[in-house]
């Protein structure tokens, strides 16, 4: 019986609706009728689609003020006796629906809470793992950062411009590499981080550069408007150029699945005493702006949740903002708004 209440408890709760109905149009139960009809409102509240359980009370409710129209109730009752007695069995149903309902959606939160606290163990190790790959990785990558400074070094002028192109590419991207687990180990150690001043339309070109072959491979047309000249901001190089990798990025992705024109366009301006850095897309736009921000919330079925989170916290930090919108022609529009920094003069 157990295994019938779960499985088929919109079945369960519209017969008993049906049972309790026939048998008020025979018998005066006045307000004794809400108690069958608000326990086959708490079956259909089992049911999945959250639509079944409101709309079992609200036929509960029609049938409970119909039937005085059907069939009166007998004997000397007064009606206005009768009215209340209907009006305490609308009251209880609705009362049971309202409860129902928050009962619900507090369960929803617990096991969202659960899942997020499970999320949060995987990440706490995956943490764990992250610290000890930063101090393994620290000495290959130091290596391989000397061997291709020597070998753009040995690099010759017989040797053809593609290979030192590459060459010099190999040493700028191990570099680059060097740095962002320095930025992991740092963040772990819980250390200040090394801030100074940083040009934006350098950290958009390098950002560009590293994701070029993403863009070229799905048809991305990456355009950038760049205002020359643009003073810097402060903060840490590395973890701004993870925040605007992070928003071509998902730009890229999101133009990936249309099938109307592909383009991602990157543009920095000044604006008074802040730097603007916006990324577009012609994607097929946003839903909810602010909650692309929440921490786990994520519309890729491999995403975590956390890129767009960890972006704006950067962001936060670094004395700016970050915003989210839909643009009208469709698309979304990413805004990374930075403090310009101004040299204290002695």
């Amino acid at each position: 019986m157990g295994r019938v209440f779960r499985t088929q408890p919109v079945t369960l709760a519209l017969a008993l609706v049906a049972t309790v109905f026939v048998i008020d149009l025979c018998l005066p139960l006045g307000v004794a009728s809400a108690v069958p009809y608000t326990f086959a409102v708490l079956l259909a509240l089992r049911a999945k689609p959250g639509w079944v359980g409101p709309t079992v009370a609200v036929l509960c409710g029609v049938l409970t003020v119909a039937k005085m129209g059907i069939v009166p109730e007998r004997g000397n009752t007064e009606m206005w006796k009768v009215i209340a007695n209907r009006c305490l069995a609308l009251f209880a149903i609705g009362m049971t629906t309202l409860l129902g309902l928050l009962r619900r959606r507090a369960e929803a939160k617990v096991r969202q809470h659960e899942s997020d606290f499970a999320r949060m163990s995987r990440l706490a190790v995956a943490g764990e793992l992250a610290t000890v790959l930063a101090h393994e990785l620290n000495q290959p990558l130091a290596a391989v950062c000397l061997q291709a400074d020597m070998a753009a070094l040995l690099a010759t002028e017989s040797t053809s411009t593609g290979l030192r192109a590459a060459l010099g590419e190999v040493a700028e991207q191990s570099h680059r590499a060097a740095e962002i687990v320095r930025s992991i180990r740092q963040t772990v150690r819980r250390t200040d981080v090394e801030r100074g001043p940083v040009d934006l339309n350098e950290v958009v070109r390098v950002v560009a550069r590293l994701l070029e072959w993403r863009a070229r491979r799905t048809g991305v047309s990456v355009e950038l408007n760049l205002a020359d000249p643009l003073p810097p901001t402060y903060g840490d190089r590395v973890q701004l150029e993870q925040v605007l990798f992070n928003l071509l990025q998902n730009a890229i992705e999101a133009v990936e699945t249309v099938h109307g024109p592909r383009v991602v366009v990157m543009e920095t301006a000044p604006v008074g005493a802040w730097l603007t850095v916006r990324v577009r897309d012609t994607g097929p736009g946003l839903t909810d702006p602010e909650r692309v921000f929440e921490q786990f919330y994520t519309t890729k079925p491999e995403g975590m949740g956390l890129g767009l989170a960890i972006s704006r916290s950067i962001v936060t930090a670094h004395g700016g903002v970050l915003t989210a919108a839909p643009r009208p022609e469709g698309g979304a529009e990413f805004t990374c708004i930075l403090p310009i920094y101004r040299e204290e003069k002695g």
